[in-house]
C-alpha cells in the first residue's frame, strides 16, 4: 500500500535468499542469464566482504522490495577509490513511490561514507526513467559507449592463505604468545585509546578466539583504560600486546606490530574512524567505520 513504511538500510547475510531474488528479477530484466547460484555465491562474497562493496535493500512491511548493489574500484581516471552502481532494482509493485530514490540516496552517502570520492553506472538505451531519475539527482551522461569481452578463465595462482599458527612478544623477550588459529579480522584501529597507550597514530588488531592464545613466556601487566576492556602489556619494556573486551568474552585482539611475522597478516578495515587523525592521510582502499565494525562478533564456543 502507498502509506506502508519502507526501511532503506545495509543488507546482511540472514537477507541473502531475498537479495538474490531481487538481484535475480533485475538481471533478468536486463537478459543477463547468470546463474542463480553464482548471483547468490557473488552476493554472499559482498555481504562478508564489505571493502569489496555494500548491498542495500528496502524493506516494507510485506517484506524486501528493492536492493542496490555498490562495487568499489580504483580507477587511474580518478586516481582514487570509487563505486560502481551494478544494479538499482524496486519490484514493480512498490515503484511510484520514492523508493528508488531512496535507494540510490543511500548507496551514494554509503560510498563516501566508504571513501568514494564518485559513482559510476550504466543505463540501458530505451530506460528513460532511470535517466531521468539519475539526472535529477546529479548523475551526468558521459558521450562513451560500455564495450565488453568475455574471457576464458585463467589458473592465477591464489593469494596465501593466513598462517595457522603465529607467535610474537614484547619488544625486550620477556613475554612471548602463541596463537595455534589463523585470524578472522584484522582492523585498523583509529580510536583515542589506542592512541594514548601506545603512542602511535593508529594500531593494528588482529582477533582470534581466545581460546587458542596463550601466553607461552612471562606474566603480562594488565590496564583497564575503560570499564569495558582489559589491556595487556610488558611491563618492562611497554610493548602493547592484547585487548581484552567483556562483550566479546570468546576473542581476543592481538596488536600486529608484536607478531614475528606481520606481513603476514592482511588488514581488511579501518575502524574508529571517526578519532582519527586530521593529519593521517591513507592511501588504501579498506572500508572505514566511525565506531566499531557492524559485522564484528563474538568468537564461536
Amino acid at each position: 500500500m502507498p502509506g506502508n513504511p519502507v526501511d532503506v538500510r545495509q543488507a546482511t547475510e540472514a537477507e541473502l535468499q531475498a537479495v538474490t531474488a531481487l538481484l535475480v528479477a533485475q538481471l533478468r530484466d536486463h537478459r543477463v542469464q547468470t546463474p542463480d547460484a553464482k548471483i547468490a555465491s557473488a552476493v554472499q562474497a559482498l555481504l562478508r566482504h564489505p571493502e569489496r562493496g555494500r548491498i542495500l535493500i528496502a524493506v516494507g512491511e510485506g517484506g524486501p522490495v528493492g536492493v542496490a548493489a555498490l562495487s568499489f574500484a580504483w580507477p587511474l581516471e580518478y586516481a582514487d577509490r570509487s563505486a560502481w552502481l551494478e544494479e538499482l532494482y524496486v519490484e514493480p509493485a512498490a515503484r511510484e513511490r520514492g523508493i528508488g530514490t531512496r535507494l540510490l540516496r543511500a548507496a551514494l552517502r554509503v560510498a563516501a561514507e566508504a571513501g568514494a570520492i564518485a559513482v559510476d553506472l550504466e543505463v540501458e538505451a530505451g530506460h528513460e526513467r532511470a535517466a531521468r531519475l539519475y539526472t535529477r539527482e546529479g548523475f551526468r551522461s558521459l558521450a562513451r559507449t560500455h564495450w565488453v569481452r568475455a574471457l576464458e578463465p585463467a589458473g592465477e595462482p591464489r593469494p596465501p592463505a593466513p598462517p595457522a599458527e603465529m607467535t610474537g612478544g614484547c619488544f625486550c623477550g620477556a613475554i612471548r604468545y602463541r596463537v595455534s588459529v589463523a585470524t578472522r579480522d584484522v582492523s585498523h584501529c583509529h580510536c583515542s585509546i589506542c592512541r594514548r597507550t601506545t603512542g602511535a597514530p593508529l594500531v593494528t588488531w588482529a582477533t582470534f578466539p581466545a581460546a587458542a592464545f596463550v601466553f607461552t613466556a612471562g606474566t603480562p601487566a594488565e590496564l583497564r583504560a575503560t570499564p569495558r576492556a582489559v589491556r595487556q602489556l610488558c611491563a618492562a619494556c611497554g610493548t602493547a600486546l592484547t585487548f581484552r573486551e567483556t562483550a566479546r568474552p570468546g576473542s581476543i585482539d592481538v596488536t600486529v606490530g608484536s607478531m614475528d611475522h606481520p606481513d603476514a597478516i592482511v588488514p581488511a578495515a579501518h575502524i574508529w574512524t571517526a578519532s582519527q587523525l586530521a593529519w593521517l592521510r591513507l592511501g588504501d582502499d579498506l572500508p572505514r567505520h566511525a565506531g566499531e565494525d557492524p559485522a564484528e562478533r563474538d568468537a564461536e564456543p
